[in-house]
């Protein structure tokens, strides 16, 4: 009876623990090394000064990347932005195992080449010989892609999401998403996640990321921030407390995330966060509409 009894206890008290392990805000297993590669797609001549993000076994620059097979994630920026602006992130799914790599856009053809400079890297950091081959000997094979993009970057990251076979997911923050109609998309890949703040002023919720959202087949899902702003899925937001600031990046973490270890690192598990039940769990003032299905 006694021992039945301690098994009771002791299965109880194991699911809180198991359910803390998986919480996407906490921080994850491994440690951070950083780098910055200097690329150079000769074919069209341009150079893509790269940060880098990675799984390591000590947290310093330039430190060896950690044995094993990471998937990888690119990050696309905002217009006269940079990669290192969304540290907060990438450093987050670094320590959750991904390669995370962001380039810096060059100001020339900023419209059109950055779907192409996402194409090239996602071709550098798979390929064993080339510059990148540091890190293509832990990205794992090309089963899927993940990429992120703010404000104009969400354009890149959504152009290459729909035509390259490779992607499995986007997540876009603040999206340009009205210049998108039905039949954009095609169904089942990439998946996509939408994130917007309603107090947006420069790609305003209702017109760019609910209308994005309309037009996306499954599996989507719509993250709406009561309050949060453009530039609060940076690191910096003049507008916004440090509280403030620090709620919006919790829950852009959150959910960025869940979304990447569901679609590109293929663990269900995390399918769980992505629900409408989960943000009156963690914020009231935010709202999850999935189309996951």
């Amino acid at each position: 009876m006694r021992i039945a009894l301690a098994m009771v206890v002791l299965a109880a008290t194991a699911l809180p623990v198991r359910a803390a392990r998986l919480d996407p805000n906490r921080a994850g297993r491994y440690a951070v090394g950083t780098t910055t590669l200097t690329l150079v797609d000769t074919a069209r001549g341009r150079t893509l000064v790269t940060e880098v993000w990675y799984p390591a076994d000590t947290a310093a620059r330039d430190a060896p990347p950690r044995r094993g097979c990471f998937p990888l994630v690119l990050m696309a920026h905002g217009f006269g932005g940079s990669p290192l602006n969304y540290e907060y992130l990438t450093v987050h799914l670094a320590g959750w195992g991904f390669v995370v790599a962001g380039p810096t856009f060059p100001r020339a053809n900023i419209n059109t080449e950055p779907v192409r400079d996402l194409a090239f890297l996602g071709d550098l950091f798979h390929d064993p010989k080339g510059p990148a081959d540091t890190f293509a000997a832990h990205v794992c094979p090309r089963s899927g892609i993940g990429l992120v993009g703010h404000s104009l970057g969400t354009v890149a990251a959504l152009d290459a999401g729909r035509t390259d076979a490779s992607v499995a997911a986007v997540v876009v923050l603040a999206p340009i998403g009205q210049i998108y109609d039905a039949g954009d998309f095609a169904g089942g890949r990439p998946a996509i996640l939408v994130l917007a703040g309603t107090a947006d002023t420069t790609t305003v919720f209702e017109p760019q990321a609910a209308h994005l959202f309309s037009v996306l087949p499954p599996p989507a899902a719509l993250v709406k921030i009561i309050g949060g702003t453009h530039s609060g899925f940076t690191d910096v937001d003049g507008s916004l407390s440090a509280t403030e600031l620090a709620r919006q990046q919790g829950v852009t973490i959150r959910y960025t995330l869940a979304f990447l270890k569901r679609y590109v690192a293929g663990d269900p598990r995390f399918g769980r966060f992505l629900t409408a039940a989960d943000p009156p769990r963690y914020a009231a003032d935010v709202e999850l509409t999935p189309r996951l299905r």
